[in-house]
């Protein structure tokens, strides 16, 4: 399993939980609201590792967030 996987479709869980309804109704609220996923290696990092990319690719669309990061960033230098 690689560190942060490619982008899926949030439908690719119902393959793997056909089987289980209280997690297709979970799956079918989640599709409501969000349209992709990123699968993450389990290894006790996943959780920071997930939010850190999914940060890092929000700054990708908000120029005003990523200035906000960038002197952050920047000052943490010194």
């Amino acid at each position: 399993i690689p560190l942060v996987g490619e982008l899926e479709e949030l439908s690719s869980l119902e393959k793997e939980y056909n089987e289980d309804p209280v997690y297709l109704l979970k799956i079918k609220d989640l599709t409501s609201k969000y349209k992709n996923i990123r699968r993450t290696r389990p290894d006790g990092n996943c959780f920071f590792r997930a939010f850190s990319y999914a940060y890092l690719e929000h700054l990708l669309t908000d120029k005003k967030e990523y200035d906000k990061f960038y002197e952050i960033a920047k000052d943490s230098k010194e």
